[in-house]
């Protein structure tokens, strides 16, 4: 099948996903690119692929999913960048039940705004093996278009829950280790922890006021990272990859 015009249906439907509102109604949202394309593959997710006329890569598509042309002027509109691969798939959000019984290791974001912050520290704790990311209230959405290009794929690989009371999680979690990080000068350097348990979670906070006082008071472990410089504090997701990556190659 191909599609030669802007108006036809099915591509106004898609276009329509890049809206979150409209991605959470219809749970389905558009993925971009050769590299995210074949994780969705991977993953089971897609519902429909569709190439641009010109694309000539190479794709091992499962003979389970439909795959549509796209002419040029249809490529471009789709796409989030200039210059896009022309390859698109339209994925299902599963539904998922947060069962804490089911992981050891999470990361818990509070409040976190930027899409490249989101992305970047989902994508780091898929890289090292953490199995649960917890996306609190007022964390920017998973699924727009900034969010998924950063993650690169990442979201296949970990589960992660939107729209979640962090307070009301906080106390589901009697025997984890929670380390928050904070500034405050009661905080340990992340530095000085030795020991941890086998299930943990962190919690990362807003790009500029942190993670809530009502969060940290509900945590014994504040943590911040030794700087010896002259910063005032580092970007939200380079603190992700240092703390994720002391905790499962240091400590462990």
């Amino acid at each position: 099948m191909k599609i030669t015009s802007l108006n036809n249906k099915k591509i106004k439907e898609i276009l329509k996903l890049k809206n979150i509102k409209q991605i959470k109604k219809s749970k389905k949202y558009l993925v971009e690119g050769l590299h995210l394309v074949e994780e969705a593959i991977k993953s089971n997710s897609i519902e429909e692929v569709f190439i641009s006329e010109n694309f000539s890569k190479n794709i091992d598509f499962n003979n389970n999913i439909k795959v549509t042309i796209i002419e040029d002027d249809i490529r471009k509109q789709l796409g989030e960048t200039v210059n896009n691969q022309g390859i698109f798939a339209v994925c299902k959000i599963e539904e998922k039940e947060l069962d804490i019984k089911k992981y050891k290791n999470i990361v818990i974001l509070d409040k976190i705004q930027d899409p490249g912050n989101l992305g970047t520290i989902i994508r780091t704790a898929d890289a090292f093996s953490f199995d649960c990311v917890i996306l609190g209230k007022e964390t920017t959405s998973l699924y727009s278009q900034k969010v998924i290009r950063s993650m690169q794929g990442s979201h296949f690989h970990i589960d992660c829950f939107e729209n979640v009371d962090i307070l009301s999680f906080l106390s589901e979690m009697k025997d984890f280790d929670i380390f928050a990080t904070s500034l405050d000068d009661s905080s340990k350097f992340l530095e000085g922890i030795s020991k941890i348990n086998d299930k943990y979670a962190i919690i990362l906070g807003n790009e500029a006021n942190g993670v809530s006082s009502e969060i940290l008071s509900k945590v014994t472990n504040k943590i911040k990272i030794k700087m010896d410089g002259q910063a005032e504090s580092l970007n939200v997701g380079v603190s992700s990859a240092i703390i994720m990556h002391y905790i499962k190659n240091i400590i462990k």
